[in-house]
């Protein structure tokens, strides 16, 4: 045997890396890590393997010859519309499921703290401003990931979903912008797969999309991933008529295409930064190959058209933090927020084995969340790269591209799993017309052949009875059990509170929203000066009676911000020194064991009883200015008194669930 090519290796090493990591004992491994409450384990998929495997097998000999004219018929079905009408059809499903999702699973609402900032840094987008007029009361209106400075208040995130989320306040509908860009990035994705491979592919590709819940939730989302994924899509369409040029032209070609890929990777950039450069990491040697020659230009003229949308992040970062280089992240939080290996903002330490533990969770939570299957989404992909059966150019790019995503993340200490493994949503478009062009290939490679083992079945109608009945089981219950979960699920975020005051004859107000005894001091620590970083590090070690006692003596005192962040850092203990309580509903509420409740903390509880909700869902039904018909307001209590004097001309309630209560 000779030696096999470095990229060969790399195709086949991935292949059994996507084969094997759905069967790694992660709970076992890392200790039940977080995020993970829908990680299938190595025992859930032995099991959907074995089922679906005996059904499908079972499948084939009950009806022989079935499955296979079932292909036969998919396949005319799948080549007889004219491009355009597939195209169409196709997306005017998309569309039916995004609307589906919009509407009926999120409520038109952004669902995150992330996606709500960003949502209402499109509302200072709308009204002409990058930061709007700081509030007048920090402790009455801050948020998590919200900058407060002398100047003004922003969102800590680049600028660049909330600049299009700006174009949907201008339009009165900012849900619609989501569904739009995805509906774009499905048409691009197909393409590319088009492009990449065969017309057959490229049709998969878009009924794979359109069958992937993953893609359709997380697209009808306000998450900024949407915006970066079309970019990247964009980016990599661009690239592809750039490289056809190119080798048309014999070298000589129009670098328009690239200068414009090179324009939309930097809008990508402006979305998701991060993303955005494992990308051009991935593609950086494909452009250098391509260009041939004429390589100096070309990275010129790429170089060129990525600088300049990239340029408006630190025209933002300019016009916010200052420094066109310091992001409002680091403005935030500070050095603990970058990437590498340390203690992250919120007190976690991010080592080599958590960034490890991190991707190879968010490659399981995809093999669940991608089609809703009951056997790992992944395993197509993963057996035609083990079986060397995908080797062409655009096999090793997208791979590399989708791979670079987990790479590039390992050395960052947040993960989530909102809507799934989004951090590897952008990935979708390298993976999806992967996992189709190994589906085609599948049956390119077993046509004619029978699987020995199996009883001497089809191995083409063994395959097609697997995936029929795997995206039946998405279909009729796998997807819709998502779907009720989201539908279900996060109420609080959907409140309407202008709606629900209108409802109740309330035309306009100033309203208090009664939030948790922690909301509050978290807020009223934050208006004291504490830093962030601090903030929500201390909250989470420590005895909320005492860090309530100290806030207070802060405010009464007026110490110094330097004075308050060292009292709040004397504070922290360890884990087994604090213990959660359920004494107002509250999961996040921690105590010492043992300790006595003063009698102000005790009223702080006994506030709670009454009802709460939270705040941050109703940030973005302000007006930038504070200036509308509606303020929203955190409900402090006594200090509510400050906040009226400032708007003598509406009427004053406290909003707890379900009632406004006038305040006289």
């Amino acid at each position: 045997m000779g030696r096999r090519r470095p990229s060969e290796l790399f195709l086949r090493a991935a292949g059994w890396l996507l084969l094997l990591v759905p069967f790694i004992p992660l709970r076992a491994i890392f200790g039940d890590p977080p995020g993970t409450t829908w990680l299938a384990g190595p025992v859930e998929w032995l099991q959907g393997l074995f089922v679906f495997i005996a059904l499908a097998w079972l499948a084939v000999r009950l009806f022989p010859g079935t499955l296979e004219k079932l292909t036969k018929r998919l396949a005319r079905i799948g080549a007889a519309p004219s491009d355009r009408r597939f195209q169409a059809l196709a997306l005017a499903i998309l569309l039916g499921l995004l609307v589906l999702a919009s509407f009926g699973a999120f409520s038109r609402h952004p669902l995150l703290i992330d996606s709500i900032v960003q949502l209402f840094q499109a509302k200072i987008f709308a009204a002409g401003m990058a930061m709007a007029p700081a509030p007048p009361f920090e402790a009455f209106f801050s948020t998590q990931h919200m900058v407060v400075s002398e100047s003004g208040w922003y969102g800590q995130y680049p600028p660049g979903h909330s600049a299009t989320l700006a174009l949907g306040i201008w339009l009165g509908a900012p849900w619609l912008i989501p569904i739009l860009l995805t509906l774009g990035t499905a048409w691009l994705i197909g393409r590319i797969a088009t492009q990449a491979f065969d017309v057959a592919t490229g049709r998969l590709t878009m009924v794979l999309l359109a069958l992937s819940p993953f893609f359709w939730f997380m697209g009808a989302s306000h998450m900024n991933h949407v915006s970066a994924l079309f970019f990247i899509a964009l980016f990599v369409w661009l690239f592809q008529r750039w490289e056809g040029v190119e080798e048309e032209s014999h070298g000589g070609g129009r670098l328009l295409w690239l200068a414009v890929a090179g324009l939309a990777l930097g809008a990508a950039f402006v979305s998701r930064p991060f993303t955005a450069i494992a990308v051009a990491a991935a593609f950086a040697f494909p452009a250098l190959r391509a260009g041939g020659r004429r390589w100096p230009a070309a990275v010129i003229t790429g170089a060129i058209g990525f600088a300049i949308t990239a340029s408006l992040y630190f025209l933002f970062n300019a016009a916010t933090t200052g420094d066109p280089f310091r992001p409002g992240y680091m403005e935030l939080w500070g050095p603990s927020h970058g990437l590498g290996f340390h203690e992250s903002p919120w007190g976690d330490v991010h080592t080599p084995l958590t960034g490890l533990r991190n991707e190879l969770v968010d490659i399981g939570l995809l093999n669940v969340f991608l089609f809703e299957w009951p056997i790992p989404a992944l395993l197509p992909l993963g057996l035609v790269l083990v079986a060397g059966w995908a080797g062409s150019d655009w096999d090793r790019r997208l791979l590399l591209a989708f791979f670079a995503i987990p790479i590039a993340y390992f050395f960052y200490w947040h993960r989530d799993a909102f809507l799934g493994p989004r951090f590897l949503y952008e990935g979708v478009a390298f993976l999806l017309p992967l996992t189709a062009r190994a589906i085609v290939l599948l049956y390119r490679r077993l046509r004619d052949r029978r699987i020995r083992p199996l009883a001497n079945v089809s191995a083409t109608g063994f395959v097609t009875g697997l995936l029929v009945l795997a995206f039946a089981y998405s279909v009729s219950y796998g997807t819709p059990r998502r779907f009720q979960v989201y539908a279900t699920g996060m109420a609080s975020l959907k409140q309407d509170l202008v709606r629900e005051a209108r409802d109740a004859g309330i035309d306009e107000g100033l309203v208090f929203v009664a939030v948790s005894w922690g909301n509050r001091l978290i807020a009223r620590s934050r208006e004291a000066g504490a830093t962030a970083s601090v903030a929500e590090r201390i909250y989470r070690r420590s005895d909320h009676c005492e860090l309530e006692e100290t806030v207070r003596r802060a405010e009464a005192e007026d110490w110094e911000a330097t004075r308050l962040n060292r009292e709040m850092e004397a504070l922290r203990r360890a884990p087994d020194e604090i213990e959660v309580v359920n004494l107002n509903q509250d999961p996040t509420l921690r105590l010492a064991p043992g300790g006595a409740l003063s009698a102000v903390c005790q009223a702080e509880i006994l506030y709670d009883r009454d009802g709460y909700t939270n705040y941050s869902p109703h940030l973005a039904a302000n007006d930038p200015d504070l200036r509308g018909r509606f303020v929203f307001a955190r409900d402090l209590g006594q200090r509510n008194a400050e906040l009226r004097a400032l708007y003598p001309g509406l009427p004053a309630y406290r909003y707890r669930p379900g009632r406004f209560i006038r305040l006289d």
